[in-house]
């Protein structure tokens, strides 16, 4: 059976590690292959903050409207939290802040992050959607008709990545997980932008002449 070809991959969570790994694997792989770009990757509303499964299934059952209300915010260790969805906000806001004085704007970078996130996985490209994680068979079917009564008719693909019986890749950076466990997970999906080729090569020797003008300037070969 010939391997499914993605457009598109979202990240869902449930923390920073999904999207760490996403970007670490296929802008590795955009080196490596004409074909790959990070123009297949979206920056998605979870990349920033700590979602439960509950949450990430009101998100997408809500169409991601009401998920940021000033009045269900409140303080947990000095962090931003969701009391009414559990969701951790700590790059939204500073430490300790004053949530009055600080919330319009991270409403609208919520929201921004929001649209952008439901603009991904409305797209009727084919998506690989990610999430770090083990949920139950009957939680796993629950998450995959979420997405598909957004995107009726689309082809996707669910991958739940869970490498917490793994070892720490850089115990100083636990958020990170295991490189190898998701490189290897991640290896049985075939990504590529769909792009012409014509479109992406300015793209790609424009991609290259920064990484390689920022090898010289910080003296790496």
């Amino acid at each position: 059976m010939p391997q499914q070809t993605f457009h598109r991959v979202v990240g869902l969570g449930k923390i920073c590690r999904a999207k760490h790994n996403i970007e670490r694997k296929w802008t590795e792989y955009r080196r490596t292959s004409l074909r790959a770009t990070t123009d297949c990757l979206t920056r998605t509303v979870f990349d920033w903050q700590a979602t439960p499964y509950p949450a990430l299934l009101e998100y997408l059952r809500r169409d991601f409207r009401g998920m940021f209300e000033l009045a269900d915010l409140g303080m947990f260790e000095g962090r931003v939290i969701n009391e009414r969805y559990g969701t951790l906000h700590r790059h939204d806001f500073p430490d300790n802040p004053d949530l009055a004085q600080h919330y319009a704007a991270a409403r609208s970078r919520h929201d921004h992050l929001c649209n952008k996130t439901r603009r991904a996985v409305t797209d009727p490209l084919p998506t690989l959607f990610v999430r770090y994680g083990a949920l139950a068979p009957d939680e796993e079917r629950e998450l995959h008709g979420a997405i598909a009564a957004l995107r009726p008719g689309k082809a996707f693909a669910l991958a739940l990545i869970d490498d917490d019986d793994q070892p720490l890749s850089d115990p100083n950076e636990e958020w990170q997980g295991n490189h190898d466990y998701w490189d290897k997970a991640l290896a049985q999906y075939l990504v590529r932008s769909e792009v012409p080729m014509r479109t992406l090569l300015p793209k790609i020797a424009r991609e290259q002449a920064l990484r390689i003008a920022g090898h010289i300037r910080h003296f790496r070969f």
